[in-house]
C-alpha cells in the first residue's frame, strides 16, 4: 500500500459557503510527517477575511437557510449518509490521519476510524431523540411550563492535534445532531483529515454554509472566532494555556464557552492488586498515542509495600515498545512520534526539568536508533523520587513521561491524587469493592476508572473536566441551551396587581 496515493498534489482548500476556497491571501503551510519531519502536502492558510466569510456562511445557513427548517429526522439522514459516505474511505483517511499526526495505522483504521462512524451514527439517533420537560409550576392547573432545547445557531469548534478525525467526528456530529451550524478550525499541526472531510460532508448532501472548515494559526483564526458577535459558542479542546487565552478574548461578547482542557491524572495501585496486570495497563494509561492524550494517567501512585516490585515490572513492560513509521506495523513497530519538533523539545525540556529538580529518571526514552533521528521519537520515560512540587508532578508535559510517587495510606493516596491543578481523570487498581469506590468518589476529576484505564464509552458516557482542566457539560447538551416557558391556560385573566 502506498500511503501518498491520496495525498493531493495541489493544496487543500478551504471549505466555506460550499466552496472550495483559496485563501484570500494565497498563503500556504506545510504539512509534516512527524516520522521524519518532512513536508509532504501543503494546505491553505486562512486569515481574517476567510473567517468573516465562514461565520456570515454559516449564521445565514442557520437563520435563513434550509438548516434551521429542517427537522431533527431530516438531520438525523444527512448524518447517517455521512457515515456511510466515510465508511466507503476508510483506507484513504487512515492514510491521511496517520502521515499528517504520525500515528500508527492499524489504530486508526480499526479504532479511530469506527469511532469516528459510530460518532454520527449514534448522534443521528440522538438527533431524534432530544427531549424537554414540563414541570408543574401550580397546584390549580392555571399555568402550563414547559421547557425546551435548543441549538446555539452558530458554533466554532476548535480542534486538537492529538487526535482530529476522531475527536473531530465526535464533535461535529454532536454540534449538527443540536441543529448548529459549525466553522471547524482545525489544528496548524494536523488539519489534513478534516480539510479531506470537506468532499464527504459535500457527497453526503449537507446543504451550503452548515460546515464551513478554515485553517490557519489559532492566533489569527482563533480569535476571530472568539470575538466575533455572530459566533454564538466557542468549544475547544487543547491546552489550559490556550483554553485561558479563549476564555480571556470571549469576555468581549460574553459567549457561551466549552473548554477540554489539560490532565495531570493520577493511577492510584493498592498493594492487593495482581502487580504485573496493573503494571501494564499503568503502562498503557501514560504511553497510548505516545502520551499525548489528555486524560494520560501521568501520575502512578504506589503503595509502598509494592513500589519496588510494581516499578521493575513497569520498566521491564516499557522495553516491549518498538518505535518508527506507524505503517511499518507489519515489521513489529508499535510507538510513534510526537507530533511535531517543537513539541519534541518541549517534552526533552520537561525531563532536564525533572533531573534538574532532584527526581531520578530511571528510564530514559530519548535515546532511539540513528535511523529515526530525524523524526520526534521519544519511547517511555519513567521517574521516581518524585516529590509534589516538582514541576514534573504539577504540570501537563502532554509525552510519554511519568512520575511515580509511593504512599502509605488511603489517605495519603488521595491527597497525593488531588495535589495539582487539574482535575480530567484517574484511576484506581484495587481487589477491594468498596475501597475502589470509596477512592473513585474522592479523586477530583470528570473520569474515573477502575482497574482498568481509559473510556470505554467516549459518545455514550463522556466525562468533563473539573478545576483547570476545563468547563462546560459533556455530550449533546454541551451545544445547546435550554429555554423556558410559561403559558396562560385561562380566558382573559388579570395580572395580580
Amino acid at each position: 500500500m502506498d500511503p501518498y496515493k491520496y495525498v493531493k498534489d495541489e493544496p487543500y482548500k478551504l471549505y466555506i459557503n460550499g466552496e472550495f476556497l483559496e485563501s484570500e491571501s494565497g498563503e500556504t503551510m506545510d504539512v509534516i510527517n512527524p516520522v521524519n519531519n518532512q513536508s509532504f502536502a501543503k494546505v491553505y492558510k486562512g486569515g481574517e477575511n476567510d473567517v468573516k466569510k465562514a461565520i456570515k456562511a454559516a449564521k445565514d445557513a442557520f437563520d435563513k437557510g434550509p438548516w434551521g427548517k429542517m427537522t431533527n429526522l431530516e438531520r438525523s439522514k444527512l448524518l447517517l449518509k455521512f457515515k456511510d459516505t466515510l465508511a466507503k474511505k476508510q483506507e484513504e483517511f487512515a492514510c491521511l490521519e496517520t502521515l499528517d499526526c504520525g500515528k500508527l495505522y492499524p489504530s486508526v483504521l480499526y479504532y479511530e476510524l469506527p469511532q469516528s462512524l459510530d460518532a454520527f451514527e449514534y448522534y443521528a439517533g440522538k438527533a431524534r431523540c432530544i427531549e424537554g420537560k414540563v414541570v408543574p409550576v401550580d397546584g390549580g392547573g392555571n399555568y402550563l411550563n414547559y421547557v425546551n432545547w435548543e441549538p446555539y445557531g452558530v458554533v466554532a469548534e476548535i480542534l486538537p492535534w492529538n487526535g482530529p478525525l476522531m475527536m473531530g467526528c465526535q464533535k461535529i456530529a454532536a454540534i449538527l445532531a443540536a441543529g448548529n451550524t459549525v466553522i471547524v478550525k482545525p489544528s496548524s499541526w494536523a488539519s489534513l483529515s478534516w480539510l479531506a472531510l470537506a468532499s464527504v460532508f459535500e457527497e453526503a448532501g449537507f446543504p451550503k454554509g452548515v460546515v464551513n472548515i478554515v485553517t490557519g494559526p489559532g492566533s489569527l483564526v482563533g480569535e476571530v472566532l472568539v470575538k466575533d458577535k455572530d459566533v454564538d459558542m466557542i468549544s475547544m479542546t487543547g491546552g489550559t494555556e490556550t483554553g485561558r487565552k479563549v476564555f480571556n478574548a470571549a469576555s468581549s461578547t460574553i459567549k457561551d464557552l466549552a473548554l477540554e482542557l489539560g490532565g495531570k491524572s493520577p493511577n492510584i495501585i493498592f498493594e492487593d492488586v495482581d502487580i504485573e496486570n496493573a503494571a501494564k495497563w499503568a503502562l498503557h494509561g501514560f504511553t497510548l498515542n505516545s502520551g499525548q492524550v489528555c486524560v494520560s494517567g501521568t501520575r502512578i501512585i504506589v503503595q509502598e509495600s509494592i513500589y519496588d516490585k510494581f516499578v521493575e515490572a513497569l520498566c521491564r513492560y516499557s522495553n516491549e515498545f518498538k518505535p518508527g513509521d506507524g505503517f511499518n506495523y507489519e515489521k513489529g513497530v508499535n510507538f510513534g512520534p510526537l507530533i511535531s519538533k517543537e513539541h519534541y523539545n518541549n517534552v526533552c525540556n520537561y525531563i532536564e526539568k525533572g533531573i534538574k529538580e532532584g527526581a531520578t529518571l530511571i528510564k530514559d526514552g530519548r535515546c532511539v536508533a540513528e535511523e529515526l533521528k530525524d523524526g520526534n521519537f521519544i519511547l517511555p520515560t519513567i521517574f521516581t523520587d518524585i516529590t509534589p512540587e516538582m514541576t514534573i508532578f504539577q504540570e501537563e508535559i502532554f509525552g510519554p513521561v511519568v512520575c511515580v510517587s509511593k504512599f502509605k495510606t488511603e489517605e495519603e493516596a488521595i491527597n497525593l491524587a488531588n495535589l495539582v491543578d487539574y482535575g480530567l481523570a484517574g484511576a484506581v487498581f484495587t481487589k477491594d469493592v468498596a475501597r475502589a469506590h470509596r477512592v473513585a468518589a474522592k479523586i477530583k476529576g470528570g473520569q474515573i476508572y477502575i482497574n482498568t484505564y481509559f473510556s470505554k464509552g467516549m459518545v455514550e458516557s463522556p466525562g468533563a473536566g473539573w478545576k483547570q482542566s476545563g468547563i462546560g457539560v459533556a455530550g449533546i447538551h454541551k451545544y445547546m441551551r435550554s429555554k423556558t416557558i410559561f403559558v396562560e391556560l385561562g380566558d382573559n385573566v388579570n395580572p395580580p396587581f
